[in-house]
Order: structure tokens, then sequence, then C-alpha cells
């Protein structure tokens, strides 16, 4: 399936891929184990309030919910919770076409890289589950650096996996904060929401994600 929307423009060395929402469709998936895994503490999760935050971190979705609830999470306890559900939920998770075709495309031409802001375990199991886990050079998440989206660390160590200049990097996002991410790792971003109003290549400007993958 081609979207010539989503055709990045050369010239670039590199092209690296957001995993939720980007290459595959997991919002379901994920929104159900946060739910079950907060649930189990007697945490409600409101559905509005997690969609409006899907492109934070773990961490710091945690702390935002902690903040409006006021109660406190045990945040290691909670991930690792919501990571061992969405693992049942495999079924669910489902290939975003028209970037899988990008990917299928360029594999073999340039590196290519996932920088997820989720858990590896998470990250592994969704690129497996759509069957495109071989076409990727680097796989590098949140567990790699110790700042996440929107800091620019994630995708800079991508690069850098990849032997490849940040600036010759092609970055393909699907939240806010992700896009905030590769500007200020120094990249070119290509926004793949579905929108035609949102979907758009942006020059490599500095800027000043929540999945579990």
């Amino acid at each position: 399936m081609h979207d010539p929307r989503l055709q990045p423009v050369p010239p670039y060395s590199a092209l690296i891929f957001d995993c939720d929402g980007t290459l595959v469709d997991s919002g379901p998936a994920h929104e159900k184990a946060w739910r079950q895994a907060l649930a189990d503490r007697g945490v409600e999760l409101d559905p509005d309030w997690y969609r409006e935050r899907t492109g934070l971190s773990a961490d710091v979705l945690l702390a935002e919910l902690e903040a409006a609830t006021g109660r406190a999470i045990d945040h290691a306890a909670v991930e690792a919770a919501a990571i061992d559900a969405f693992g049942g939920l495999v079924d669910m998770v489902l290939p975003n076409e028209p970037v899988v075709t990008v990917a299928q495309e360029n594999h073999g031409r340039v590196p290519l890289a996932v920088a997820s802001g989720g858990s590896r375990t998470a990250v592994e199991v969704s690129l497996r589950a759509i069957g495109v886990y071989p076409l990727f050079d680097a796989v590098v998440t949140r567990d790699d650096v110790s700042r996440g989206k929107p800091a620019p660390d994630i995708y800079l160590l991508a690069a850098e996996r990849l032997g490849v200049h940040p600036g010759e990097c092609v970055v393909y996002e699907d939240t806010d904060e992700g896009m905030a991410a590769a500007r200020a790792a120094g990249m070119r971003v290509i926004d793949v929401r579905p929108a035609p109003a949102t979907i758009r290549s942006s020059d490599a400007v500095p800027d000043s994600a929540t999945s579990l993958v």
C-alpha cells in the first residue's frame, strides 16, 4: 500500500521509525493493558485522559497519573504488569500498512532502525507480531536511554547504532512528543497521522510518547 505523502525525500542515509501508532496499530492493546495493570492496584485509568498522553514515556505517564489522582504508584510494578498483560493481547496488534511498505521498500537500500519510547519486550513483541522485525538493523527503546521522548536521546542513539549522522536521518512518527524528540536530534520528520492537514515532512529544526513499545 503506497502513500506518496509518506515517501522520504532524498537525500537521506537512514530511516528511523517509531513503533506504536507508526509501524503498528497497537493503541487498543496498550490501553487495555494499562487499564488492567492499574485496575489491579485500585487505580482507574480514564480513557480520554490516557489518549491525550500516548506519546509520553511510561515513567512520565505514571508520574502525571500520580499527580492527577493524588495516589502513589509503584512505577516498576505497574509497568511490568502492563507489559505482561500486553503479551496476552498480541492478537490485537496490527500493521500500519502504508508505513510498513516504506520500510519494506527501503530495506537493503539504507539502514533502518526502530526508536520507541516503550520497553524492549513490548516493542519486540509488536514487531514480531506483524512480521517486520527482520527489516531493522537496530532497535532502540526506552530501556536503552536515561531520558525518553520528547528528549532526543532515543533518536540520537539509533543514529549512532546505524553509523549515520543524525542530520542524514528521516524519522517516522505519530505523536507531538516523538516529533519534538526527532527534531531536537536534528532529524527530518514525517508525521504519519492520517488527517491530510497533519501529514507533513518537516525540516531538521531543533525543537525545545504512552505505549509500552
